[in-house]
């Protein structure tokens, strides 16, 4: 900071030379003798133009180390501020690095915590418009409940990505689940939690259909895959089990 303001005021010096300087000369060039001036006065006059010439000489060495100096002091100016630049850039490195390592033990953590039970009196699907889901094309609102559906069952799924699609047309509720499950309890129970779920969708008369599909990573990162389909023929019944790939 304090070499920024030393700079300016360099700078000022030297504007302020450099003007009083030239306003001199543009008043010495201007200066007309009338032809009857007397022989004294014109050699008295060369003999001031004459030394203002050495100063304007003097002035010009002065201005020169002044915009050397001005300079210097500016490059090593920059200097620091590069220098500055890089050492936050490092800390900015190291913080994303700490926080990436963060996340990562904060999912290991979530994963070895054991998965809860769906609740046996559900999460409130039938709660949900879905007759008007069903009945108007309205796909800000679907967004918003199928958002809010995948925050719901994303403790008892326990993987780090849950996303809920409503299918319209097919009257179909397609869930995509992916993360690293944990141990096999884990999974064992996302898979009931999944059962218990589409037991209580059998509220929501008008979907026919469920699927689910979900991406598992072990800590090896190996990748398993586990889908299945409840599907129903009416509205009055329960789902049923009718397709599990493993």
């Amino acid at each position: 900071m304090i070499i920024n303001w030393i700079s300016v005021g360099l700078v000022i010096v030297i504007l302020i030379v450099w003007f009083r300087r030239m306003i001199i000369k543009v008043q010495l060039q201007r200066l007309h003798l009338p032809p009857n001036t007397p022989v004294s006065f014109q050699r008295k006059l060369d003999y001031v133009k004459q030394a203002e010439q050495e100063k304007h000489v003097s002035a010009l060495l002065i201005l020169a180390i002044f915009l050397a100096m001005g300079l210097l002091l500016t490059t090593y100016g920059l200097f620091q501020v590069e220098e500055q630049l890089h050492v936050v850039t490092d800390r900015s490195n190291q913080l994303k690095d700490e926080l990436y390592t963060l996340k990562k033990e904060q999912k290991q953590l979530i994963t070895k915590m054991p998965i809860k039970a769906y609740p046996a009196k559900g999460i409130g699907l039938k709660d949900y418009p879905w007759e008007e889901l069903f009945s108007e094309e309205n796909r800000e609102r679907q967004y918003e409940i199928e958002s809010d559906l995948s925050t719901k069952v994303s403790p008892y799924f326990g993987l780090s990505t849950t996303l809920i699609v409503l299918d319209i047309p097919s009257q179909t509720l397609n869930i995509a689940l992916a993360g690293d499950s944990g141990s096999e309890d884990n999974r064992q129970q996302i898979k009931e939690n999944i059962k218990a779920f589409a037991k209580e969708a059998k509220d929501v008369s008008k979907l026919t259909q469920i699927t689910f599909q979900m991406n598992l990573m072990n800590d090896k990162n190996k990748k398993k895959t586990y889908s299945c389909t409840f599907s129903r023929d009416n509205p009055e019944e329960e789902f049923k089990l009718i397709q599990e790939d493993e």
